[in-house]
């Protein structure tokens, strides 16, 4: 799916259609509503963080910042004036979330596999299937079952 065929995800005054139409939309779990996640600029560093200047979106970890549907419009008027590409964005319909130690149970458990992110995850190319295959790649391979 993509974001021209989900706009109504997305907050009803934002011209998004225009802007991000040809990105895709992600399923991030089942969760409240859309998000999403905006890497840095294609060879930027952390001092060239214009975007995290701005204070428009929350920083999540260095050089990745998070942002609602309220502000999907502040995200298109960055692309509008150059301070922003549109694939530097990263849409998703929901997210997953746990209770208090719940996710930390789960990863003893054996449930969750736990690696290191980077602003360059972002990136990866793939759709899909293809980006869970590129992940795996990155972290190693490991035996499940």
């Amino acid at each position: 799916m993509s974001i021209k065929e989900a706009q109504s995800l997305f907050a009803e005054e934002a011209d998004i259609a225009g802007t991000f139409s040809g990105r895709p939309l992600f399923f991030g779990g089942p969760l409240e509503e859309c998000f999403f996640l905006l890497g840095p600029r294609e060879g930027a560093s952390a001092a060239d963080d214009v975007v995290g200047r701005t204070g428009l979106f929350e920083e999540v970890m260095p050089g990745v910042h998070y942002g609602t549907r309220e502000s999907v419009g502040c995200a298109a008027e960055l692309v509008k004036r150059g301070v922003a590409g549109v694939r530097d964005f990263r849409f998703f319909d929901g997210f997953c979330g746990w209770e208090r130690e719940q996710l930390r149970d789960e990863v003893r458990a054996g449930l969750w596999r736990v690696a290191a992110c980077s602003p360059a995850v972002l990136g990866l190319t793939g759709i899909g299937g293809g980006l869970w295959e590129e992940v795996q790649q990155l972290v190693g391979k490991r035996r499940v079952w």
